[in-house]
């Protein structure tokens, strides 16, 4: 029979903007964390109409769901921040000393080992 539970195994990605050694090591999210993902988004896309900065509301939902996706498949790295200690890529304050190149390439090779993109899960 087909295992149909989520591989544990991890992928060690180089990352080609922190160089010289600079690497993350990822899991896949589970199908529960996937659907939690999704319901976040789409909660951010709700709205009453009410709302006076709604642009904003999406900016503080689109960086939730990304602390969510690091804490999650993010399982090592060797990130230093600026005090020279190893940051702490599960805090959503992490984010905002990330550099913005390192930071848009995990999220890529998260999406892309989760297959976000529907396209992706047609072929």
């Amino acid at each position: 029979m087909p295992k149909g539970t989520v591989s544990l195994e991890t992928e060690r990605k180089e990352l080609k903007t922190a160089p010289p050694d600079g690497f993350v090591l990822l899991k896949r999210m589970s199908y529960g964390q996937t659907v939690e993902r999704r319901s976040m988004l789409t909660l951010g896309f709700e709205s009453d109409g009410n709302s006076n900065d709604f642009k904003g509301e999406m900016s503080m939902g689109n960086k939730r769901i990304t602390a969510y996706e690091f804490s999650h498949c993010i399982v090592d790295h060797n990130l230093d921040g600026d005090d020279g200690q190893k940051m702490d890529l599960n805090k959503v304050e992490a984010l905002d000393t990330l550099d913005p190149k390192i930071g848009q390439e995990i999220e890529k090779y998260i999406g892309e080992m989760n297959n976000f993109n529907e396209e992706d899960q047609k072929n």
